[in-house]
C-alpha cells in the first residue's frame, strides 16, 4: 500500500498552476486589448470615409442645383464644408456638351430642342493643407462621384 505525499511535497504544485493561470489570463488581456484597439482604428477610419462621402455627395448636389437655378456652374471650383472639428473640401468639376433633342422633346411649333449634358464630377479631401482646386489631385483625394446632368433647351 501507498502512502499518500506528504504536505511538504505538495507546496510547489499549486505555484506552478497558480502561474500558469496567471499566464493564460494575461494572453487573455493582451488578445482582447489589441482586438479592441484595432475595432477602434477601423471605426474611425469608416467615419473619415462617410465624411468624404458627404462632402463629395454635397458637391454633386451644389453643382445640380446651380444648374437647376438657371445657372451655369463653374468649371472648376471648391466647395468647403465646415463640421464640428474640421473643414472638409470637394473639388467640382462640371463639363458641357450640347446634343441634337427629338422632335419627341420639343412642343409643338416651339422651336428646335437642344440638349445640354452637363458631367459632374467631386473630389473630397479630408487634407487640411489642400485649400485650392488645384491642390486637390488624385493622391489626396478621400471620395469620388460622378454624376451626369440633363437639361433641354428650345431654341
Amino acid at each position: 500500500m501507498k502512502t499518500p505525499p506528504s504536505q511538504s511535497q505538495q507546496r510547489g504544485m499549486v505555484l506552478a498552476v497558480s502561474l500558469i493561470l496567471l499566464l493564460l489570463l494575461t494572453i487573455l488581456a493582451i488578445t482582447a486589448s489589441t482586438s479592441s484597439s484595432l475595432q477602434e482604428r477601423m471605426a474611425g477610419n469608416a467615419q473619415e470615409n462617410n465624411v468624404a462621402f458627404q462632402a463629395a455627395e454635397s458637391a454633386l448636389a451644389n453643382l445640380s442645383s446651380q444648374v437647376e437655378g438657371g445657372g451655369v456652374p463653374a468649371g472648376d471650383d471648391v466647395l468647403a464644408l465646415t463640421y464640428p472639428t474640421r473643414t472638409v473640401r470637394a473639388r467640382m468639376q462640371s463639363a458641357s456638351r450640347y446634343a441634337e433633342g427629338s422632335s419627341l422633346d420639343a412642343e409643338e411649333n416651339s422651336g428646335t430642342p437642344l440638349i445640354l449634358i452637363y458631367d459632374f464630377t467631386s473630389s473630397a479631401t479630408l487634407d487640411a493643407s489642400a485649400t485650392t482646386a488645384a491642390a486637390i489631385t488624385d493622391d489626396n483625394t478621400n471620395a469620388r462621384h460622378l454624376q451626369g446632368y440633363r437639361d433641354r433647351i428650345i431654341q
